[in-house]
């Protein structure tokens, strides 16, 4: 059993809300409330609210740019949207704000809290924790485990105990035992500009070489192709895939692959440009990567969201859908689509009346490989949580 509600609310109507749950959900095992606007910039004070109404059940109180439900996306205003469910022993986890090797640390407390079992942890990271490559080797600590999250809108997600503890930390999650892992899938909302090419000349994190030309050669012949297509000035970002595998095939070509899936790309920003070396200046690349370029598109945002829904709907084909957790770049949403509730409406037409709570994010963690996660941007991360049937 799960309920999810959302509201645009202050603290009283806040209080209602998380009551209303409560009390549809009677054995409740763990929670999730994000929130947007000012509840957001007094995330403190809704745990406290939190701990008080949902007395003895272990939860995360996320700060977000906006929050969403299957109900629909609230952004630009303070706001609150959240899932109460049972089932599982669900234990929250912060790491200290400072720690020398947060890296380390965070493959520690997962070890320690999830080991070798067939687990979830959702995570929530505050802007800065993270470094990409962080995340290296994390799923070798908790092989059996789900792992995906999202970066909060400012400061840091404060977990609740189930004695009543509030925690919080640079990166503050919950861990789920004794429930099945959520089929996840995640969809970036970019159109690609290029074919994929591998990395060969890296120098202190400029990209110089990739494909045989000059990394700013590749720039300008991927921007070429926007000639007078773009109506307002375009977002251009590098998409950056692994080395390929045997049954892949780079999206740019997949005319001559229809059978062969696509690439798995995480985009970043380009930071700079060394003109007198022709390189740009990206985040996690290195030599061996693949590097293309793509430009943030609304289309592409709607039909991939489309297809992952499509996805986890027919992969859960057997058991019974219980919640879903939506976590949903803040790059997206309004300021992409030009209208509201675009993704809310996706998700409701694939997935009815379930349960769905999420946010608007900072950046998101995606799912990559099996045991593998990757910080994203502009992207879609969604979870179904279900049962056998």
């Amino acid at each position: 059993m799960a309920r999810s509600f959302s509201a645009t609310c202050g603290p009283d109507g806040l209080v209602h809300h998380l009551a209303d749950l409560r009390s549809a959900v009677p054995s409740a095992s763990g929670g999730v409330v994000f929130v947007s606007g000012q509840l957001a910039q007094r995330a403190s004070s809704v745990a406290e609210l939190v701990r008080s109404t949902w007395r003895g059940i272990p939860a995360c109180v996320v700060p977000a740019a906006g929050v969403l439900s299957e109900r629909g996306e609230i952004e630009g205003d303070t706001g609150a949207s959240g899932v109460l469910w049972a089932g599982g022993r669900v234990t929250p986890f912060a790491l200290p704000e400072r720690a020398e090797d947060p890296g380390r640390l965070l493959r520690e407390t997962l070890a320690r809290t999830i080991g070798h079992r067939a687990a979830t942890a959702i995570l929530f990271a505050r802007p800065g924790a993270l470094a990409p490559g962080m995340l290296d080797g994390l799923g070798s600590c908790a092989p059996g485990a789900c792992l995906f999250g999202a970066g909060t809108a400012s400061g840091a997600a404060l977990g609740v105990t189930p004695q009543g503890e509030l925690i919080e930390g640079a990166v503050t999650g919950l861990a789920i035992t004794g429930f099945a892992p959520p089929i996840v899938d995640a969809s970036p909302a970019a159109r690609l500009l290029s074919a994929f090419h591998p990395v060969e000349e890296v120098s202190g994190g400029v990209v110089l070489r990739a494909g045989g030309r000059s990394a700013l050669d590749l720039l300008s012949a991927a921007t070429a192709t926007l000639g007078e297509q773009a109506s307002a000035q375009p977002l251009v970002l590098a998409a950056l895939a692994d080395p390929p595998r045997g049954d892949e095939a780079d999206p740019a070509a997949l005319g001559r692959a229809h059978s062969a899936p696509p690439v798995r790309y995480a985009l970043r920003p380009i930071r700079g440009i060394d003109p007198s070396r022709r390189g740009l200046l990206l985040d996690d690349a290195r030599p061996g990567v693949r590097l293309a370029f793509a430009v943030r598109d609304a289309a592409a945002g709607r039909a991939g969201l489309d297809g992952i829904a499509r996805q986890v709907s027919r992969s859960a084909l057997g058991s019974a859908p219980r919640f879903a957790l939506y976590l949903s770049c803040a790059g997206r949403g309004q300021g992409l689509y030009g209208a509201p509730d675009v993704e809310s409406r996706i998700l409701r037409q694939r997935f009815a009346d379930l349960p769905i709570a999420g946010m608007h994010s900072s950046f998101e963690i995606a799912p990559w490989a099996p045991g593998e996660i990757k910080l994203a941007l502009y992207t879609g991360v969604l979870a179904l949580f279900r049962a056998p049937s």
